[in-house]
């Protein structure tokens, strides 16, 4: 035989072995397809790493009785021109598509229970106007913050003008939930400034869970780190991408990672707050879990209605009170306001 021969006889033998191996041991069936492999991977049989898919209903409850206070929102949108036509839409109210940050629960909940919610874009277009003789102009947010009681923001970069601002309406007993991410820190170089004037902090990296989590290793759960009204009917929340937030200066903890949870900057475990206060300050490291399909997750609805009572009930002394707090509102209908 030749050499040819020989490895085409070598060939043939080789094939039939292989085809007939696969058919004996199941992998070609009848309709050329192969069946699914057993998995034996013990991590993706965890039960705890099943997801929900009948979460239920988001139930967002307030409990406050207090007069209608105004709620300013920065969902963190820079506008192009004009600002849109419909601002509120900003934060899922009022508009069709995809608003570009979804807060319907807490702003729902809010406007429900008898308060205002307003949407602050900044204007690129609108200039300060001019100032009287030895006084100062308001920028656009102080503007807004003047007519506010409350402010919830998820932007960190404002300029020394508008951080003074923020300082001086917390000092007026005005109250303000910060949600920051876990980029904050790389994406706005402001946000140590923000920081400092609320009087909190932030840790580089997000914190995962890979032992007990709600659908994926980022999405954490959360528990109280003891009694408060914030944590009220909160057995555990979920927080999809969470960053380590502090409040150095004589804050509380009020929501820290489970068991488990990893710090991505170190792989080392991690017990660092996800949500703290400091006297009327909030901060939490994620701002997704105000989205509708986040707020019916664990018990991230009795979360948001005890943010919602925190924001309400202020004791917010705007400067001057007594006369007006605000600009001047233009003539209605030719009278005098």
């Amino acid at each position: 035989m030749t050499r040819v021969a020989t490895l085409a006889a070598a060939f043939v033998v080789t094939l039939a072995a292989v085809t007939g191996g696969a058919a004996v041991t199941g992998y070609v069936t009848a309709d050329g397809a192969a069946p699914a492999p057993e998995i034996q991977n013990d991590h993706y049989q965890n039960p705890d790493l099943i997801a929900n898919d009948t979460p239920g209903q988001a139930t967002v409850e307030m409990d406050a009785s207090v007069g209608s206070q105004t709620v300013l929102v920065d969902p963190g949108v820079e506008a192009t021109g004009a600002g849109p036509a419909l601002p509120i839409s900003l934060i899922g109210l009022g508009g069709g598509g995809v608003a570009d940050r979804d807060i319907r629960p807490l702003a729902n909940a809010l406007i429900e229970n008898g308060h205002e919610v307003g949407v602050y874009v900044p204007d690129p277009d609108q200039r300060r106007r001019p100032a009287p003789p030895g006084a100062d102009r308001p920028t656009q947010l102080g503007e807004r913050l003047a007519e506010a009681d409350a402010f919830v923001t998820f932007r960190t970069d404002y300029d020394p003008e508008q951080l003074d601002e923020i300082e001086s309406f917390v000092d007026s007993g005005g109250r303000v939930v910060l949600a920051t991410e876990p980029d904050a820190a790389y994406s706005q170089p402001g946000a140590a400034g923000l920081d400092a004037t609320l009087d909190v902090a932030t840790e580089p990296g997000y914190v995962y869970n890979m032992n007990e989590n709600d659908l994926n290793y980022q999405r954490v759960y959360a528990e109280a780190a003891g009694d408060a009204p914030l944590t009220e009917g909160v057995d555990r929340a979920v927080l999809p991408s969470a960053t380590p937030v502090d409040a150095p200066a004589g804050g509380t903890d009020v929501l820290r990672p489970t068991e488990g949870s990893e710090l991505s900057t170190t792989r080392a475990a991690t017990e660092a707050p996800l949500l703290v206060r400091n006297d009327d300050v909030v901060m939490v490291g994620d701002g997704d879990f105000l989205s509708p399909e986040n707020a019916a997750r664990a018990d991230n609805d009795a979360l948001i209605g005890n943010l919602a009572d925190f924001l309400v009930t202020n004791d917010r002394t705007p400067p001057g009170a007594g006369g007006p707090t605000g600009p001047t509102q233009p003539p209605t209908n030719g009278t005098a306001g």
